[in-house]
This record gives structure tokens, sequence and C-alpha cells, in this order.
């Protein structure tokens, strides 16, 4: 299950980094075309970042239920 959270979690952000990098380089060298490229991807990242961390919040209440936690 950590495994499964650090790669859903970390997929996005690194998204999210790589489009920010990206969008950074297209506004130094005037490519809005670009500029708006990686802000669509930057929104996509959010989003899935949003997305995951419902399922993944969902999933481990489901698992602190059967085992007979409470948190």
């Amino acid at each position: 299950m950590r495994l499964m959270r650090l790669w859903l979690w970390t997929a996005p952000l690194a998204m999210l980094a790589l489009a920010a990098l990206f969008g950074w380089l297209a506004v130094d060298e005037g490519k809005w075309g670009l500029l708006a490229a990686m802000v669509l991807l930057a929104l996509v990242a959010v989003g899935l970042f949003v997305l995951q961390w419902r399922l993944l919040r969902g999933l481990s209440a489901g698992s602190d239920v059967e085992s007979g936690r409470k948190g």
C-alpha cells in the first residue's frame, strides 16, 4: 500500500513540477502556445492529484474499518 501511495502522489507532483519548468522555459523564449499547453498540463496534474488523494483516502478508510482500527 505504501508503494502505491508513493507512486500515486509523486507522479502528479512530478508532472506539475515539469509543467512549471517547461512553462518557465516557454516564457523565457516567448513561446506562448507552449506555455498554454503547460498550464493545461498543470491543471490536469492538480486534478489527478486530487482524484488520487480522494481515492486513497477512501481506500485507507475502508481498510481501517476492516481491520477494526479507529481514526
